[in-house]
């Protein structure tokens, strides 16, 4: 079983628009909204490959219960702690003709003290009973950087793997807790390690700083040229054929929905990097936000290329 942690989930919303531009007025030709938030697209994918999930963080007024009732219906188990604060909406404009995505993201509530408490004292519970757990996006307002790193201490105390998937202080206050796993893109690890890197090399040796740091797998996602992961045994440079995107929003927590998803059935870690490459692939072949079909991950996964450096 896969734990998911959204502190700052959203409902979100994804507007089709032929030609978007600033200043219009458009009327989509196509709208979805669902339960979003990073870690609940992580869900999303982990379910439809047919793991079990239960999914925790906060959720509060008439925008959390739209939440609760989706993910009741995708077949996640329920574990969000109920807040004073309403729950936010994400916006993204996708234009199919420019190939381009704009998003609009809401900052969601303020958790109090209290609410974090609860929280805390419930996710102790919840990791003990899971395979892997997974903590994605920002954190709410009111929530201290240090908290996911409290939230991989737990993990570590239970002797269970942790798949951070942040940016900014949130990931860099949490790197003294050692996570398993993390996957910044470049240019989050240019802001991690406070320098540009211009070439594939800075980018992996980058990595390896992090990883010397206490990363078990640092995994730096490149976009449409793969990604270079830095592990404890090697180092892995991994590759696909150019595919046609509609888009990519999601991308990156389908990749780590696959990951988990190949942790808990035991695979070796080239297999899982090629699972979280598949299904970030996959997701892109949609318009919905963190969606993937089995059959296209497979697909895709035997496209992926390994090499090592």
């Amino acid at each position: 079983m896969i734990l998911t942690v959204t502190l700052n989930p959203a409902i979100d919303k994804v507007y089709e628009v032929t030609s978007f531009a600033v200043g219009k007025v458009f009327r989509p030709s196509n709208m979805w909204a669902t339960a979003g938030g990073k870690g609940l697209n992580v869900s999303r994918v982990a379910t439809i490959l047919g793991a079990q999930v239960v999914a925790t963080g906060f959720l509060g007024g008439s925008n959390g219960q739209f939440i609760r009732a989706q993910i009741s219906k995708q077949g996640i188990k329920d574990a969000f702690v109920e807040v004073e604060g309403e729950t936010r909406i994400c916006i993204a404009i996708n234009d199919p003709i420019l190939n381009t995505s704009t998003e609009v993201l809401e900052p969601g509530p303020t958790i109090s003290a209290a609410e974090q408490e609860k929280f805390l004292q419930g996710f102790r519970d919840l990791a003990a009973q899971v395979d892997i757990v997974t903590i994605s996006g920002s954190l709410p307002k009111g929530v201290s950087t240090d908290f996911y790193g409290k939230l991989v201490e737990i993990c570590h105390s239970l002797n269970k793997r942790v798949l951070l998937d942040t940016s900014g202080i949130a990931l860099t206050a949490s790197l003294v807790a050692h996570p398993f796993m993390i996957k910044p893109n470049a240019s989050e690890l240019e802001a991690i390690v406070g320098k540009e890197l211009v070439t594939e090399s800075d980018v992996l040796q980058a990595a390896q700083e992090l990883h010397q740091r206490g990363v078990d797998i640092v995994c730096v996602t490149l976009g449409g040229d793969g990604c270079i992961a830095v592990t404890n045994d090697d180092v892995y440079r991994l590759t696909a054929p150019t595919i046609e995107i509609v888009s990519a929003v999601g991308s990156g927590d389908s990749f780590v929905a696959g990951c988990a998803v190949a942790f808990t059935q035991g695979q070796d870690l080239v297999e899982v990097l090629k699972m979280g490459m598949a299904c970030g692939m996959a997701n892109t072949q949609f318009a919905q936000t963190g969606y993937v079909t089995a059959e296209l991950v497979e697909q895709f996964k035997q496209q992926v290329v390994v090499q090592r450096y």
